[in-house]
């Protein structure tokens, strides 16, 4: 029994060790199927979201997925994915590459592996148009509208902790508090504040600096695949010379989109925290 008891632990390690070659070489496997798998989402414009004419997959990060999958001389097949479900799709093998608007965070560096930063996310205040703030800094002490439980308030914590936070349960909520007066400046990622500002019309409010705080993004890959991360990486740099990375950063955020940003930000790797 001792005998056939090693020999089960020993054909196990094998197996095991067999499994996990086999995985370790995504670059391979992928340029094997010839195509590159992205788990994406389907609801969070301008990133990815469905075309309402053509239901056709679009946005940010369906055109990176796309970028990098021409880069390895593959096709992109994309996957709709959750915000809860995006990390277990990527580690349990059923995407290749997350594009899902993946922030880094030291927490989920331990579940996988991310790119270099192809996205950062700034956190910024919006303010009134005829009120007297004109800086960041402007707001110390001040009633400042969030949405309860986000980031954003975190950044606030480190860079106006004197500021008065005032929580609610959403957006929109949130905006209206400073619309109507009752705060004087809502906090939350440049994004959104822009979409919002939009909706409510030019020239009605304003958008202050320096940002509050800065997240940035990366692809998402499995642990263990070196060769595949840095062909990932090398893609993204590839972008970033040849200009395709701000043209289509341009495309969905810049003057003549509703956001109307500036790209403050190149592809670079993201600092180990």
């Amino acid at each position: 029994m001792k005998k056939f008891a090693k020999a089960a632990l020993t054909l196990c390690a094998v197996l095991s060790t067999t499994v996990h070659a086999a995985r370790a070489d995504e670059l391979s496997d992928v340029k094997a199927k010839g195509t590159l798998t992205c788990g994406v989402l389907s609801n969070l414009e301008p990133f990815d979201f469905q075309d309402p004419t053509t239901r056709e997959l679009q946005g940010y990060d369906v055109d990176f997925c796309k970028g990098v999958a021409k880069a390895l001389g593959v096709k992109p097949e994309l996957k709709v994915v959750s915000l809860e479900g995006r990390i277990p799709e990527l580690v349990g093998g059923r995407v290749d590459l997350l594009a899902a608007v993946l922030g880094y965070t030291p927490e989920r560096a331990k579940q996988i592996a991310f790119s270099d930063g192809y996205f950062v996310s700034a956190h910024r205040l919006a303010v009134r148009a005829d009120s007297p703030y004109k800086t960041r800094d402007d707001l110390a002490g001040k009633r400042i509208s969030i949405i309860k439980g986000s980031s954003t308030q975190n950044f606030l914590a480190r860079t106006l902790p004197s500021a008065q936070l005032v929580s609610y349960e959403d957006g929109p909520s949130a905006f209206m508090a400073l619309a109507q007066g009752k705060v004087d400046a809502y906090a939350l990622s440049e994004t959104l504040l822009r979409r919002f500002i939009a909706k409510l019309g030019e020239g009605k409010m304003r958008v202050l600096t320096p940002p509050l705080g800065e997240e940035t993004w990366g692809l998402g890959i499995r642990q263990g695949e070196p060769a595949f991360q840095k062909a990932v990486n090398d893609a993204l740099q590839q972008m970033e010379k040849s200009g395709e990375a701000k043209q289509i950063f341009v495309k969905w955020f810049g003057p003549a989109s509703i956001f109307k940003m500036d790209r403050e930000f190149t592809i670079k790797p993201i600092p180990v925290q």
